[in-house]
C-alpha cells in the first residue's frame, strides 16, 4: 500500500472544544450550496479509475482505517479491499479528518469513494451520490468504566456528547434515533478522539455505534458500553455525482451473493473485537482458603521462601499464566508452567529443556528482579506488586512506556490504579504506540490490564480473602 497522508487531523487536546448543547428540531448545521465542494469539479469515474487507482478518502478510525503492526485494518477498509480486488483495481487509503477537506478532495478528484460510517442523510448526503448500505448499526452508550455497571437510563440534566461525523446525525446535524427529549451536543471531533477523552474519564456519555461498542468493549476494558433505546441506521459509502458508473459497479457489488458470504465473516470478526483472553481453568475443585493447589506446591513454596516472597503469589501467577500446564506455549513463544519467554528465561538462569523446577526458580527471580525495578520509586507495596505483574505480562519496557504516556496524558506514573492501567491499554492504538513516549512500540495493553487484576483476583481467592479486589495492597513479602 501507498504511504499514507494525513490531512487535517485535530488536536486532541482540544477534542471538546466548541460544545454545542442542542435540544429537539434546533437546525444545527447548513448545507452550503454555494461551497466548493458542493459539486464535481472533474470527470472520473470507473474507467478512469482502471487506468489509475482507485482513491479512498478513509476516516482515522478502527472501523474504517487504521494502521497497525504489519497490518492495515478497518472495517470499510477491508470491504473495500473486495471490492478492488474483484474488479482488478489498485487502491490506495487517504486518511482525512476533516469533513470540509474530504468533500473537497472528493469533488476534486483527488479521492473517488468516502469511507466514514456514513448514514444515507448524514453531512455528505447534500453533495454525494450514496451506495446501498452495507450494514446497518444501533446507537450505542460509552461511558468511562467506574465499577457500576452501565444503565440504559437517563438523568435529568445527562448531556449526550455526539461526533459532527456520528452516522445519528443528519445533513443539518440533528440527532436522529428516535429520541427528541433528550439534550446533547454535538463536538467537532472524530469519533476515536472522543472514545479516548471517554476512555481517560473526560468525558460524559458519548454516543457511538453498536458496531464500535462490538469492537471495542474487549480491547478497551477502560470503557463499558450499553445499548441505547433509538433507531438503527444504515451505513454506506459516499461517491461524486457524476461517478455514476463507478456507483453502479460499487451497489451491483453490495448486493451480489458473494458479498453478502465475504462480509459475513468480516463483521463475526470485527464484532469479536480483540480479545485475547483465554478460558481459564476452573476454581470450582479448589477447596476456599486451601494450602492444597496444585501439584506443584512444594516447589511454589520452596523457591518463595528462598526469595521471601508469598508462595500462593506464585501459584497464582502460574495459574493464569498456564493453568499449571506445563506443555503450555503461547503464541508470542513463552513456555511452560510460568510462560516465561526463552531470552527472559535464559537471562534468569533457565537453560532450554529445563525441568518444571527450574522454571519456577527463574520465574521467582525474574518477580523478585522486576520488584527491584520499581522499588526505588514506587513506596506502595500494593501499587508496586501491580507494575510488577504488569511487567511479568508485557515487559517492563512496555511498562515504562506506560508511566511515560501517563505523564503525557496528565496522569500518576507512580499509581498503577486509574493511572498507568489506562496509559498501557492506550499503547494498543496507533495514535499512542507510535509516539514519543512508546519507546517499544506496541503493547496489547488490554491483556496486561485484565492480567493484573485475574492474578491479583486468583492470589486473593487462594489466600482467603473474603473478596478477590482485597490482596490489591498486598506485598510481595511473605505474610502480607
Amino acid at each position: 500500500m501507498h504511504k499514507a497522508e494525513y490531512i487535517g487531523t485535530g488536536l486532541f487536546t482540544a477534542m471538546l472544544a466548541l460544545p454545542m448543547v442542542q435540544g429537539p428540531g434546533s437546525r444545527t448545521g447548513h448545507v452550503h450550496d454555494d461551497a466548493p465542494w458542493s459539486h464535481p469539479h472533474v470527470l472520473r469515474d470507473l474507467e478512469q479509475i482502471k487506468h489509475d487507482t482507485l482513491r479512498v478518502l478513509v476516516l482515522s478510525d478502527p472501523l474504517t482505517w487504521e494502521q497497525r503492526p504489519k497490518a492495515t485494518t478497518g472495517l470499510e477498509w477491508e470491504l473495500l479491499e473486495r471490492f478492488a480486488r474483484k474488479h482488478h483495481l489498485p487502491i490506495v487509503a487517504l486518511p482525512v479528518n476533516n469533513r470540509d477537506s474530504m468533500l473537497l478532495m472528493l469533488q476534486n478528484g483527488l479521492g473517488d469513494v468516502i469511507a466514514a460510517q456514513l448514514s444515507p442523510h448524514g453531512w455528505a448526503a447534500p453533495y454525494t451520490s450514496r451506495t446501498r448500505p452495507y450494514r446497518q448499526v444501533a446507537p450505542s452508550f460509552a461511558e468511562a468504566r467506574t465499577g457500576e455497571k452501565t444503565k440504559n437510563k437517563r438523568h435529568p440534566g445527562d448531556t449526550l456528547t455526539v461526533s459532527s461525523w456520528s452516522p445519528f446525525l443528519d445533513s443539518l446535524q440533528r440527532l436522529s434515533i428516535g429520541d427528541s427529549a433528550m439534550p446533547y451536543r454535538v463536538v467537532d471531533s472524530i469519533p476515536d478522539d472522543l472514545l479516548m477523552a471517554t476512555a481517560l474519564g473526560r468525558s460524559q456519555a458519548l454516543l457511538v455505534s453498536g458496531a464500535s461498542a462490538s469492537l471495542e468493549a474487549k480491547r478497551l476494558p477502560l470503557v463499558q458500553f450499553a445499548r441505547y433505546e433509538g433507531t438503527a441506521v444504515p451505513l454506506t459509502f459516499a461517491v461524486r455525482t457524476n461517478a455514476t458508473h463507478l456507483l453502479h459497479a460499487m451497489d451491483t457489488w453490495l448486493a451480489s451473493p458473494g458479498y453478502q458470504d465475504e462480509s459475513k465473516a468480516l463483521f463475526a470478526a470485527y464484532n469479536n473485537g480483540l480479545d485475547t483472553r483465554g478460558p481459564r481453568q476452573s476454581k470450582g475443585n479448589w477447596a476456599y482458603g486451601t494450602d492444597s493447589i496444585s501439584r506443584f506446591d512444594s516447589l511454589f513454596q520452596v523457591h518463595a521462601d528462598s526469595a521471601s516472597l508469598n508462595w500462593k503469589l506464585l501459584a497464582a501467577v502460574a495459574f493464569k499464566e498456564s493453568s499449571f500446564d506445563t506443555a503450555a506455549r503461547s503464541y508470542m513463544g513463552a513456555q511452560g508452567l510460568m510462560q516465561m519467554m526463552p531470552t527472559t528465561a535464559a537471562f534468569m538462569g533457565v537453560p532450554e529443556g529445563s525441568g518444571v523446577n527450574e522454571h519456577i526458580q527463574g520465574a521467582t527471580r525474574y518477580l523478585v528482579r522486576l520488584d527491584g525495578i520499581f522499588r526505588g520509586r514506587i513506596n506502595s507495596a500494593g501499587q508496586r506488586l501491580k507494575f510488577v505483574l504488569a511487567s511479568y505480562n508485557a515487559g517492563p519496557g512496555h511498562v515504562k512506556d506506560a508511566q511515560r504516556l501517563a505523564v503525557e496524558l496528565g496522569l500518576d506514573p507512580d499509581l498503577w490504579d486509574g493511572s498507568v492501567e489506562r496509559a498501557i491499554v492506550l499503547l494498543n492504538r496507533p495514535r499512542y504506540f507510535t509516539g514519543l513516549a512508546a519507546k517499544n512500540g506496541y503493547c496489547r495493553g488490554q491483556d496486561t490490564y485484565w492480567y493484573v487484576r485475574d492474578v491479583l483476583g486468583v492470589y486473593g481467592w487462594l489466600d482467603g480473602k473474603p473478596k478477590p479486589a482485597a490482596p490489591a495492597g498486598a506485598a510481595l513479602a511473605q505474610g502480607h
